[in-house]
């Protein structure tokens, strides 16, 4: 006789683990008297959470698997799954760990642990799309109560006012303001994306953010966005990220500068203009 296992499933959401006797044959159970059976289950709940690292400025950023978007010129996608502030050969170890299946998701206890040993001030959660996990609102509120304030970087679809409340900050993205170009880009409309940009805009934790696109969302588009942000909520800024995969800075910063007499726009540092962050998850 031995005793059989259920396999254990890591990625994603729940993993199982029953114990039980059996016989040879997994269909030809014992049936022994209750009182002498045991039976054990563990259940482990998976967030998204594939990848964590600490800025110099002794914040996290959190990378979540996943996208209800497929956006042309993805990061994510198109370029690596990893931080672009990591050097070049982190990166290709993180490639290998990867392909060899030897990256899990992190449970909410596991991104606790990580975040409070650095002692990580603000957690930013992007990805990917962070609203897709069904443990976003558990791993918030963990953090939260923990003292580290939660950043939730998002397209904007899924926020609910549960989101909202929890979080201390949001970076809430628009591809564009033109429907159809918005299409074109992501895949899908941006009615829901307007539709909780207006609902939420005055809720005092909201930075909009775009992407300068050559040839595709150039300051003119950038300008559309600028003007209907502003119609809403003028106090809120507008970051405008320059595009990875060959990025003109000197146009991303004249664009600034227009959107600047609208309302208040910046773009963050790029590799090259910040240090390499601390690798925290997965560990290499």
């Amino acid at each position: 006789m031995s005793s059989g296992v259920a396999p254990a499933t890591l990625i994603p959401g729940i993993r199982l683990t029953s114990v039980f006797p059996r016989t040879k044959r997994n269909s030809d159970f014992i049936k022994p008297p209750m009182d002498f059976l045991s039976i054990h289950f563990k259940i482990v709940v998976m967030t998204r959470v594939y990848h964590i690292v600490k800025f110099q400025d002794g914040n996290a950023y959190l990378l979540f698997d996943g996208c209800n978007w497929r956006c042309k010129y993805c990061v994510w996608r198109e370029v690596t799954r990893w931080s672009l502030c990591l050097p070049e050969k982190t990166r290709q170890q993180l490639d290998y760990l990867w392909k060899e299946r030897k990256v899990r998701y992190l449970t909410v206890e596991e991104v606790e642990r990580i975040l409070e040993k650095e002692r990580v001030k603000i957690a930013f959660l992007g990805g990917g799309e962070p609203t897709l996990d069904p443990e976003l609102k558990p791993l918030m509120k963990a953090l939260a109560k923990r003292g580290i304030k939660v950043w939730l970087v998002t397209n904007g679809e899924g926020l609910d006012d549960e989101i909202v409340d929890i979080a201390y900050g949001i970076t809430f993205s628009i591809k564009a303001l033109d429907e159809e170009l918005h299409k074109r880009i992501t895949g899908v409309s941006n009615s829901k994306v307007l539709e909780n940009f207006r609902r939420y805009a005055k809720s005092g934790k909201i930075v909009a953010e775009t992407v300068y696109v050559p040839g595709l969302v150039e300051c003119e588009e950038i300008m559309k966005i600028a003007e209907f942000i502003a119609s809403i909520n003028p106090n809120i800024a507008l970051r405008i990220d320059p595009l990875v995969q060959g990025a003109d800075l000197e146009e991303v910063d004249k664009c600034i500068e227009k959107v600047k007499n609208v309302l208040n726009a910046y773009r963050i540092k790029v590799k090259g203009e910040v240090k390499p962050p601390k690798l925290l998850y997965p560990v290499v």
